[in-house]
């Protein structure tokens, strides 16, 4: 019998009354072939998932391919029934340092070793692989004492926070920016590509992780390319000091420009589960397609995320879902709902959709919602999770099911590298061993992904952003002369230019030009420091909107006057209902409140907690240098920047959003945790506080939320 043969009998198993001897007497031939090692591990996957079926002396012959392929981590809960020559193999993969019962697979086995003879490893492989594993065993061996793991999104921080936490009670986890290193135990730094560049303590760095490290590239980045800018930075401010690097992400075929570095890269197929496909081919427009997901959402009954290419896109799916899919309130999740609709606004499908059992994750969705959603889901208690790429990017789930809903951002689809990275979202190692994933729309064309490095890589299209970061020795002669070009401006220093590499230079010197055309009264409305009064906050979003380039419609705002309402509002009113409400009242005719409010809150993530500080700080620069050559005292914007940051709160407060207490609860129990020195403290009075959490003024669901948070901390 040949693959598909033996994969549809193995389907049909139990069904038909086929010969299981003959079946495993198959899928052996095929697992001691050496040409069909993808193959053999499928199928065997496939026969586990029948493992019932089989006698027993069939279970220890099915037990000892599950050896052949190297899936030890299957074999755990079936010790009783292996040849002795199995244990001693499964033994041999056991991790050393961790808690009883985990053992590497095949793969996992290979990488770690190459990194405990202090190799570098890049290694690609897809989702279901365990590759975090591996970080685990490496700080399990203690031998590192300064390990920084790098990851693309603040979720996937707090979700390796909590992974280590829990196997690694005596370690230093340093989330944020405020935390320090620790003398005399293991600092591990749990950081963003941004706040690993902002960190002035990482030169004596021993070893560092770089998750999803196909970001590096240029290509694969939708943001201007600075987040590509930012990893790449982050990547050579630790791989020049000698630290040992382990670079992993999914279904990458090549990479390149790392010539400078050695390192064993590892492109590998291996899985843990089992893929079945169905391919529907169903129009972007057509009403098939909704009906198809309708069908789907209401006949199956395992853990299930549906995949949205966006927000608006994820928005409307839940409104389709709340209207037809005939769904029953969830008796666990009404506390919830009604949470987010008095916190948030009634209409917000977050609410409506988490009182149905659906959960909703998109970039617009607060932290702390985000993390409880995840863990409603993984325990059960929803089933089905309709995302974006929020969600695909590393954090993990125990999904059986991935509905792709659709493939189109704006006028673009996304490529093959993201549906296989999508896919293997499908299926999860010991709980369901054959994932499906069901493709609404056509898939898109089969093809291979290589990541190109760009500092290995400089060109004339090279970021002037990224090379402004760059020592000398490691720029090429043609960068050299397009920095010294840049350079060679009338308004502005390169120490300035340098520090807002993140902004187009040409829009750094518009702003510098506007307010020496305005002196001296650009200089009175710029010469505040602390708190600006109303009329300095106008003139400073007026250059803040030439700088973001005057296109802000992407979160409906048109002016600088508009711009500078929003922050006013914000500031003034600290009343986060009071501001979705007016989203509400005062949206666009052909939008729906949610999308309204998904708006204001995408605005709050991505320009108010991000880039306008950030750009806040690039005209305290700007207005600094040019000030300054005017003989002129500037202005100090730094604590309106930190203010802006942290929505006008307690920065400590707002950082307990990441650990997973939202700030509408963290403000209700300030008085009991404020002041405090700096967050470790702040994070001690609240593992102190534990105890007392039923006794608090908070509403049942805040004091779940929060017993649940302060456990994981």
């Amino acid at each position: 019998m040949n693959y598909e043969t033996i994969k549809n009998t193995l389907a049909k198993l139990g069904d038909e009354g086929a010969s299981t001897i003959d079946v495993l007497l198959a899928i052996n031939t095929i697992v001691t072939r050496s040409n069909s090692e993808w193959e053999g591990r499928d199928l065997v996957i496939r026969a586990l998932d029948k493992f019932n079926l089989f006698d027993a002396v069939e279970q220890s012959l099915l037990l000892n391919m599950v050896r052949a392929v190297g899936l030890f981590p299957y074999i755990t809960p079936h010790l009783s029934k292996i040849a002795l020559s199995d244990r001693l193999a499964y033994e041999a993969h056991r991790v050393e340092g961790v808690e009883q019962g985990m053992v590497f697979h095949h793969l996992q086995a290979h990488v770690f070793s190459l990194i405990m003879q202090g190799r570098n490893v890049v290694l690609s492989a897809s989702t279901s692989v365990g590759k975090s594993l591996v970080i685990d065993a490496v700080l399990a061996q203690r031998r590192f004492k300064k390990v920084v793991v790098i990851v693309p999104t603040i979720a996937l921080i707090d979700e390796t926070r909590r992974r280590l936490v829990k196997r690694f009670k005596d370690f230093n986890l340093i989330t944020h920016p405020s935390q320090e290193a620790v003398p005399d135990t293991t600092n591990v730094y749990l950081l963003t590509q941004e706040r690993v560049i902002q960190r002035p303590d990482l030169a004596d760095v021993e070893f560092f992780v770089l998750d999803e490290f196909y970001k590096i590239d240029l290509a694969n980045d939708t943001d201007e390319s600075t987040r590509a800018v930012d990893l790449s930075l982050a990547f050579h401010k630790l791989a020049k000091t000698g630290a040992q690097f382990y670079m992993l992400g999914p279904h990458i075929q090549k990479i390149s420009g790392l010539d400078g570095y050695e390192y064993h890269f590892i492109p590998s197929d291996y899985s843990t589960v089992a893929v079945d496909i169905q391919n529907f081919n169903l129009g972007m427009r057509s009403d098939e397609r909704k009906k198809k997901l309708l069908e789907l959402v209401t006949t199956l009954d395992t853990p299930t995320l549906i995949y949205c290419q966006a927000p608006p896109s994820a928005n409307r799916v839940a409104e389709y879902l709340i209207n037809e899919a005939g769904l029953t309130p969830v008796l666990e999740t009404q506390e919830i709902a009604a949470w987010i609709s008095k916190h948030y606004h009634p209409e917000w499908n977050v609410a409506r959709a988490i009182s149905l059992g659906i959960g909703i994750h998109h970039g617009g969705v607060p932290r702390a919602l985000q993390q409880y959603i995840v863990k409603l889901f993984n325990e059960g208690i929803i089933k089905r999770i309709i995302c974006t790429s929020t969600m695909i990017e590393g954090v993990n789930t125990s999904a059986e099911n991935v509905i792709i809903y659709d493939r189109r951002l704006n006028t673009s689809t996304f490529d093959y590298f993201t549906y296989k990275n999508i896919s293997g979202r499908a299926g999860r190692m010991n709980k369901y061993f054959i994932g499906k994933v069901f493709m609404l729309e056509a898939p898109p064309l089969e093809q291979g992904l290589t990541v190109e490095y760009p500092i290995g890589h400089q060109d004339e299209a090279s970021p002037i952003g990224l090379l402004m970061q760059l020592e000398d020795e490691y720029l090429t002669e043609t960068s050299r002369g397009r920095l010294q070009e840049a350079y060679d401006n009338p308004v502005l220093s390169p120490a300035t230019l340098i520090e807002n590499r993140h902004i187009p230079i040409e829009r750094q010197v518009e702003v510098a030009k506007t307010i020496i055309s305005n002196l001296p009264f650009s200089s009175e409305l710029l010469g505040w420091r602390g708190i600006p009064e109303p009329n300095q906050v106008n003139y400073l979003f007026e250059l803040v909107y030439r700088l973001e380039g005057g296109n802000l419609m992407d979160y409906g705002i048109s002016s600088s006057s508009h711009l500078a309402w929003h922050i006013n509002e914000l500031r003034t009113q600290k009343n986060l209902p009071a501001y979705l409400s007016d989203a509400v009242e005062n949206r666009l005719q052909e939008h729906t409140p949610s999308e309204a409010i998904n708006l204001r809150l995408k605005f709050i993530r991505n320009m108010v907690c991000f880039r306008l500080p950030r750009d806040v700080m690039a005209v305290n620069k700007i207005q600094a240098d040019v000030l300054a050559k005017e003989g002129i005292e500037p202005g100090d914007f730094s604590f309106f920047a930190e203010q802006l940051e942290n929505m006008f709160l307690d920065p400590l407060l707002t950082a307990l959003d990441e650990y997973g207490i939202p700030t509408q609860i963290s403000t209700q129990i300030k008085n009991l945790i404020l002041p405090s020195e700096h967050l470790n403290d702040l994070l001690a009075k609240l593992r102190t506080l534990a105890p007392r959490i039923e006794r608090l003024q908070l509403t049942g669901f805040e004091k779940t939320l929060m017993r649940w948070a302060v456990s994981e901390m």
